[in-house]
């Protein structure tokens, strides 16, 4: 999925223009490094109490609440406040000091205009956190001064450990000073709800409410039940008076004498009954017991007048005791109600003072507690590490800037070797030309400039013509005999005795190339003419010989014989046959039946005829050539030459009937090949040159 190997040999291709980015951009890193101003961190950490201790304890109702998550989150947010940072700023006095209230270059600005630009300047350095979920609280100060960075923590620190225990003081003062005035005020209410009491109670003769109402309770209660007794001796005395009356006797209270007489009536009655019946009304005895009975009877109504008489006082006495105990009843219940009445106002003015007394005692001890806490109020914070004036600035950060340059290098060598992939159109080994063209690659010739121990002028066209020749062994010279070894040149089976060398578009190395075969080929002993068949530049020409007279043009009209135009390469031994130095505008003779019979007629004379031809793509006669010759050698410029325009030269190649033999790949770099490792041959130029030289 993924080529590694060609990755790898895409990266060791482009070393050099990885090593120059990386370079560029760690120089370029380094410089911003040097030029950026320095900033030193400087950090404390500071701590609160989940509880502080009172010395002074204070009531369950004002204990101090535990210190909790929001608690924390409270003092991160008061510790960047303005009025703190304002505060440390007058303490260091940095209204005055350049950076801070200070602008170099500017006139003094007003202390409250320096004042808050200072403050500002400490918040905008100034960066609190809380440490993951603890009760520590982090501070760092980022500025250019090292000392000056550690100076404004440790104030800031400082500082809120002291707003908050001056904060307490502050607050207890105002407690004292709320409280002793509003004692005054309370001792006044208690002293006149007392005095209220007081008088209230000798108005009222009231000595002990409770005690009297007590007292009289229980007397109503014996009275009531003396009045319930009176009235039943009362009842019971009428009842008696009214029996007496109703029998006209003494009733059920007779004394025993009323009972004697009326015994002895009784017994006269019997004996005058009898006597009356047995002697009759007229009998003496009768008148007398008559007289006995009638004394009798007055003696009885006299003793019953008197117990009627009796009853009747007893009645009377019964009467006057349950009125005289009723008006007892009801004078002390009268007493009972107005005793209520004067207990409840009492005890309304009691309670009243008894509130006022226990507010006043409430507020006097908070007072005296209040007091005795003055000077004793600690922070809920304290400082677990002051900040140590920093050695080293945070900001650039030398290793940091290392990575992070090297980083981009890396980054931006990788873009910039993606750039130049996308950029390069051209093929880079002969598998990948074989691949997408379809034709085999027969050499690949080296650029001169990429062999070791090799010096040719740049400019200087026969320059590798005349390497070859002094170097036919080297791998300059393999290329061509590689070349030749594929077109069998010289056996019995040669595949070709006229070869049209050409190119999809100019520049490609094709005059250069056509050359170095032809020389190979003469040294090698092979009887060898180039044709130089560009009439527009006349490159084989212009390198190999100087004012030829007459030249292939003056062949094809017939004006001049073979043999005349021929020019002996005296360096090789190969033949040349020239474009003459005059301009013509033959361009149509170049691509005309006579050249194909000269070409047929060279065939038959020399082992090779290498036709130099113009590019394929710009120039019809090339085509025209190509389709005339034996076979084509199609030249292309390693990674230079676009594989869409090969892929094109070669179709057009095809429809002019030009049978193309092989590739040749030219100016191929030795060293980047070989980085690049890929299938190439190329690629084993080490050990080439370690075991032939």
């Amino acid at each position: 999925m993924i080529d590694l190997r060609g990755i790898g040999a895409t990266l060791r291709q482009r070393q050099w223009p990885i090593l120059v980015t990386i370079a560029v951009v760690l120089v370029l890193t380094a410089i911003a490094y040097l030029m950026l101003p320095q900033r030193f961190t400087a950090t404390a950490t500071v701590a609160l109490d989940r509880r502080v201790d009172e010395l002074v304890g204070q009531q369950s109702g004002d204990a101090a609440l535990p210190t909790d998550s929001p608690s924390v989150d409270t003092a991160v947010q008061v510790l960047t406040s303005p009025q703190l940072a304002g505060e440390v700023a007058d303490r260091l006095k940095l209204a005055d000091v350049v950076g801070f209230g200070r602008i170099a270059g500017q006139p003094v600005s007003p202390p409250a205009v320096a004042r808050q630009r200072a403050t500002n300047v400490v918040r905008s350095g100034l960066l609190v956190k809380r440490t993951g979920v603890s009760y520590a609280i982090t501070v760092s100060y980022s500025g250019n001064d090292a000392a000056r960075a550690a100076a404004i923590v440790n104030q800031v620190v400082d500082q809120y450990i002291e707003d908050q225990r001056t904060g307490k003081e502050g607050a207890r003062n105002a407690q004292t000073t709320l409280l002793r005035d509003r004692l005054v005020g309370l001792r006044r209410d208690v002293i006149n709800a007392e005095q209220a009491v007081a008088n209230y109670r000798a108005r009222t003769n009231l000595i002990d409410v409770e005690k009297d109402s007590t007292a009289v309770q229980q007397e109503i209660s014996v009275l009531n039940t003396q009045l319930a007794t009176a009235e039943a001796e009362r009842a019971a005395a009428q009842a008696r008076l009214s029996a007496a009356r109703a029998t006209g006797a003494g009733g059920p209270q007779e004394t025993a004498a009323l009972g004697a007489l009326r015994g002895q009536r009784a017994q006269l009655g019997v004996q005058r009954a009898d006597l009356a019946g047995r002697y009759g009304p007229l009998h003496p005895d009768l008148a007398r017991i008559d007289r006995q009975i009638a004394d009798i009877d007055r003696t009885i109504s006299t003793e019953s007048g008197r117990v009627r008489a009796n009853l009747a006082a007893e009645a009377s006495v019964a009467n006057g005791r349950v009125a005289a105990i009723r008006s007892s009843l009801n004078a002390a219940q009268g007493g009972l109600t107005a005793g209520n009445a004067a207990s409840v106002q009492l005890a309304e003015l009691v309670r009243n003072a008894d509130s006022a007394r226990s507010l006043y005692q409430a507020f006097l001890d908070r007072y005296r507690q209040s007091v005795a806490g003055q000077g004793t109020d600690q922070s809920n914070a304290y400082v677990i590490s002051h900040a140590m004036v920093p050695g080293a600035p945070d900001f650039p950060s030398l290793p940091l800037f290392a990575v992070g340059g090297l980083l981009a290098g890396l980054l931006a060598a990788g873009a910039l070797v993606l750039v130049l992939e996308l950029l390069e159109r051209g093929l880079k080994s002969r598998r990948e030309f074989e691949a997408q063209m379809g034709i085999p690659v027969i050499g690949t010739v080296a650029d001169l400039r990429s062999v070791p121990g090799t010096r040719v002028k740049s400019r200087d066209p026969m320059g590798p013509a005349d390497y070859l020749v002094g170097n036919e062994g080297s791998v300059f010279g393999e290329a061509f005999r590689s070349i030749r070894t594929a077109l069998r040149l010289g056996y019995p089976d040669q595949r070709v005795r006229s070869l049209a060398v050409t190119s999809a578009l100019p520049n490609e190395g094709k005059t250069t190339t056509s050359i170095c075969l032809a020389r190979s080929a003469a040294m090698a002993g092979h009887k060898v003419v180039l044709v130089d068949c560009d009439v527009r530049r006349r490159a084989s020409s212009r390198s190999l010989t100087s004012g030829v007279q007459h030249g292939l043009t003056d062949v094809l009209k017939g004006s001049v014989p073979l043999d005349q135009a021929l020019v002996h390469d005296a360096a090789s031994g190969a033949y040349v046959l020239a474009q003459s130095a005059q301009v013509t505008g033959d361009y149509d003779l170049i691509a005309s039946p006579a050249m194909e019979t000269l070409i047929a007629q060279l065939s038959d004379q020399f082992d090779l005829v290498v036709l130099d031809t113009a590019p394929v793509l710009p120039l019809a006669e090339a085509r025209a050539i190509a389709g005339m010759a034996d076979g084509v050698l199609m030249v292309a410029r390693w990674r230079k030459t676009p594989a869409q325009a090969i892929s094109l030269a070669l179709d057009l190649l095809g429809r002019a009937g030009a049978r193309v033999q092989g590739a040749a790949m030219t100016m191929v770099d030795l060293k980047a090949q070989a980085r690049g490792g890929r299938d190439d041959e190329m690629v084993y130029y080490k050990q080439f040159k370690a075991y032939y030289t």
